[in-house]
């Protein structure tokens, strides 16, 4: 239900601050498909929409799928959530939750399938038509039950799909069939339109509705039919519709075992040539198809690159060749990125000028978006640092990333496996080189002729240089660094904050003002305040309290790392492999470990030590798990392999309790003589930091926007969605002099807002925006690998489109959370009653329920000045 062609006419070219349109059956021409602009919908929407599924999810059950799930209940959980509690044939249990959110154009619901937790999550657009809802809903649980039947049968090592990636070739589409053996058989999308068929014939002959209704619910069906290819489009006595005729019957006869004998009985009588509908279907069917031949074919796409993770010869690639493949791709980047700089150097030989590019700063998954015809500057950082398996989703987590055109994960591992950190690479690599790429760091810096130009230092130590930026530059240089413990989380989160508050206490012209400029550690800092006489004062003053607490933190920080080095680290450095895994098996290298903070870095860092060292005890401290933890692949993993009460080996510890709380980091020296770190009851011998992350501007632009307020000149920010309310990243506009520079940042970079430039209730509802947007029950988070590709993808066709919007805050409809006040249904089994329910729940009038209001740039530092006279600098300069 997320992937449906266009066929709608009646908002292409639709202004962005138009009027919502609300979207029914008999506008979408048999998909589901919901147009809409960037308006919001009205109020109570969504809590309408929820209302709605919540009265209607028990009766699609009971009278659809009655002999897969036996029982559905409401319930609330301790945080005042709702959800339904749901029990297979085979006795499992599961949950769904309900949410109605703002979805793309061409998406009325989606469904985040997790068959790892198997917690999933069904959202509507809240530009629905509440009495759709029903319709929908019989076609997401119809995929979630194939997604979960597939996951079970590989897991058993079912021979048809263990090995084996799913088939993503629709049979229920438009067009011919092909030859290959795969095409015949029914995807979960296929088995969602299934139930949809299912459902529209029972409301067709549903006696408890009224006539209107029954014959609404028949032409739905009837270009249900004509969009899923039941029936020919050919006239008869053309060339086509013999094979039309042909290609639908056989579809037919593939569906037929899971139709119900009343979608059986209306197809028999609907999914037949137009010349033999009777005279009502035949204009009902022939006004649908008038209304739709502006639109979009239907199965028509766009031409797009093939998909990363392919042989030359487009057929996909085997598992047992990934390793190989991967080490391929990432030589062809390291040639490619070479060839890159000899033309960029040629050039500036030749005319004595820097060249003129544009320019993205930063990869990972967000290469999916990029423009081939800009030059690429990436490290390689993150994935292809990490020494872990891979990332923390399965395939069945990012069984959607593939539309983003990124790669398709069940291709290399099973469906409740973790993505390999192979394929990751191999992913990255081959996008990269769908243009220039520079292996290498960069900056942003103001020329002195006005222009912006990108200081590349490249990976192989050859010369650095500059290239003239053409355009509005990207960066999507990955999550900012991890804070220190023991800092102040609000108002200074980290260093440069905390001099800049402490600077803000003294005059201007004092000593202690001037040596705090530039560089300066924390430590430093502190000596110089208590040389200047000043500490107390600040100390007693209460003005730069949180500076003061950030700067002791910090220097308890650098002091523990001078003391005991290669034993203190922060989170990222584990994850990066910045840590020396060959002393661990050395005698005295450290065998017990403390990390920090219990989220999904501290969690990562846990499984490299555990894996780096088999003599390695690491214990986890923290007042809390976040919920993605319990719903993601590699904790529950990682606690079976390790932790003692779930069957591990015991080399693992999870310390979880409110009242742990992480302060500055202590650190003493044991009785050996060697150092020892405390929290709370644990001690260790080595300290890892995973505390969360500080919100900075981008390294990458650091050095401009310093530069840019040194001269006088301001710092704007606005976030970027389009016209779907769907975030893209937010662009930063600098300026100074009378000139303007604009940066657009994307990718997860774009989740953590610069704290000088966005105030902190923009990020309060950015945050809000990213948990109802990739709920924790999926698995994924919205820095997350697959919601990082999905965004690239969106921001590359808005682009495309002119469509990107500039907003100065989060929408409003992002901020609502859909709670309904709509009565619970009555729970226990799901046996059927003699009336149809599904008629009746999508009967019943809504709105009465009440609306409650990702690849790393490491530290580029800060050039000089770009030339006055743009000329390659002279050898040895």
């Amino acid at each position: 239900m997320r992937r449906d062609a266009r066929s709608d006419t009646s908002a292409a070219g639709t202004a962005p601050h138009a009027e919502p349109v609300v979207i029914t059956a008999t506008d979408v021409a048999g998909s589901r498909f919901v147009s809409g602009t960037g308006a919001a919908p009205d109020p109570g929407r969504q809590a309408a929409v929820v209302a709605q599924a919540e009265s209607t999810l028990p009766m699609v059950v009971q009278s659809l799928y009655a002999q897969r799930l036996t029982s559905v209940e409401l319930r609330s959980g301790a945080a005042g959530d709702r959800f339904f509690a749901l029990t297979d044939d085979r006795g499992r249990n599961l949950t769904l939750r309900l949410d109605a959110v703002p979805l793309p154009s061409g998406t009325v619901a989606r469904t985040h399938v997790n068959t790892t937790s198997d917690q999933h999550v069904v959202q509507f657009s809240d530009r629905m038509d509440p009495r759709q809802v029903g319709r929908a809903l019989s076609h997401e649980v119809g995929e979630l039950l194939a997604v979960r039947d597939r996951a079970t049968r590989a897991a058993a090592g079912d021979p048809e799909v263990a090995g084996i990636a799913p088939n993503r070739d629709d049979l229920l589409a438009r067009g011919g069939l092909g030859d290959t053996e795969r095409r015949l058989s029914l995807t979960e999308e296929d088995l969602g339109r299934v139930g949809e068929l299912n459902y529209l014939a029972a409301r067709m002959n549903d006696a408890t509705l009224d006539a209107s209704q029954r014959t609404e619910s028949r032409g739905e069906l009837s270009a249900l039919i004509d969009h899923v290819g039941l029936r020919p489009l050919a006239p008869a006595g053309s060339d086509r519709h013999a094979p039309e005729l042909q290609a639908a019957d056989i579809r037919r006869d593939i569906i037929d075992p899971h139709l119900t004998p009343a979608a059986a009985g209306a197809l028999r009588e609907l999914a037949v040539p137009m010349e033999q509908l009777s005279a009502a279907d035949a204009t009902e069917l022939y006004e649908f198809r008038s209304r739709a031949e502006h639109a979009r074919p239907l199965g028509a796409s766009v031409d797009t690159p093939p998909l990363p993770g392919l042989r030359p010869d487009g057929s996909p690639l085997p598992r047992e060749e990934l390793a190989a493949a991967a080490a391929q791709a990432a030589d062809r980047r390291t040639r490619a990125g070479a060839a890159t700089l000899d033309q960029l150097r040629s050039e500036i030989a030749a005319t004595g000028e820097w060249p003129t590019r544009q320019v993205v700063v930063g990869g990972g998954a967000s290469l999916v978006g990029r423009d081939p015809e800009a030059l690429l500057v990436d490290a390689r950082g993150r994935w292809h640092l990490d020494p872990g398996q891979g990332i923390v989703q399965s395939p069945d987590q990012t069984r959607d990333m593939r539309a983003s055109g990124l790669g398709d994960a069940h291709q290399f591992a099973e469906p409740t496996a973790r993505v390999p950190r192979d394929a990751v690479r191999l992913w990255e690599d081959q996008l990269a080189v769908r243009g220039p790429v520079v292996d290498g760091t960069a900056a942003l810096v103001p020329g002195q002729d006005g222009h912006l130009y990108t200081h590349i230092r490249p990976a192989d130590g050859s010369p650095e240089l500059y290239v003239k930026v053409e355009g509005t530059p990207t960066v999507a240089t990955g999550l900012p660094p991890e804070m220190v413990p023991g800092v102040d989380r609000r108002d200074a989160v980290d260093l440069p904050e905390a001099l800049d508050a402490v600077r803000g206490q003294l005059p201007s012209g004092s000593p202690a003002h001037a040596r705090l400029a530039g560089e300066v550690g924390a430590e430093r800092a502190l000596q110089v305040l208590r040389e200047e006489g000043v500490l107390d004062g600040l100390r007693s003053g209460g003005g730069a309290r949180a500076a003061l607490q950030t700067l002791d933190a910090t220097a308890r920080w650098e002091q523990a790392r001078a003391a005991a080095p290669g034993r203190v680290f922060i989170g990222d450095e584990i994850a990066e492999g910045r840590f020396d895994a060959r002393a661990a098996g050395a005698e005295g290298a450290p065998k017990t470990w403390l990390v920090a903070g219990a989220g999904g870095t501290g969690v990562a860092n846990a499984e490299i030590i555990l894996e780096a060292d088999p003599e390695a005890r690491v214990t986890i401290y923290g007042p809390n798990l976040p919920p993605a933890l319990e719903n993601q692949v590699q904790f529950t993993a990682l606690r079976e392999r390790f932790v003692s009460e779930y069957g591990g080996d015991g080399r693992l510890t999870v310390d979880i309790h409110p009242d742990n709380r992480v302060g500055a980091v202590q650190m003493s020296l044991g009785p050996d003589g060697k150092p020892r770190f405390r929290e709370g009851r644990v001690e260790a011998e080595a300290y890892v930091a995973s505390l969360g992350r500080t919100a900075p501007m981008p390294e990458a632009l650091r050095g401009l926007s310093e530069r840019t307020r040194a001269g006088g000149g301001q710092v704007r920010g606005d976030l970027m969605f389009d016209r779907d309310r769907q975030y893209l990243g937010y662009g930063v506009t600098f300026e100074a002099g009378g000139r303007q520079h604009r940066v657009e940042v994307t990718g997860a970079a774009s989740q953590l807002l610069p704290r000088d430039v966005f105030p902190r209730d923009t990020q309060a509802a950015l945050t809000a925006m990213a948990v109802r947007q990739v709920p924790s029950q999926s698995g994924n988070a919205a820095p997350g690998f697959a919601p990082v590709a999905q965004q690239a993808a969106r921001l590359a066709e808005a682009r495309a489109q002119g469509t990107v919007e500039r907003h100065a805050s989060v929408p409003e409809s992002w901020g609502r959370p859909a709670v309904a006040g709509a009565t619970p249904p009555s729970t226990g089994p799901a046996n059927p009653g003699p009336a149809n329910p599904v008629a009746n729940a999508a009967r019943l009038q809504s709105g009465r329920g009440s609306a409650s209001p990702g690849g790393g740039v490491p530290g580029a530092g800060t050039p000089g000045p770009v030339p006055r006279v743009q000329r390659p600098p002279r050898p040895g300069r």
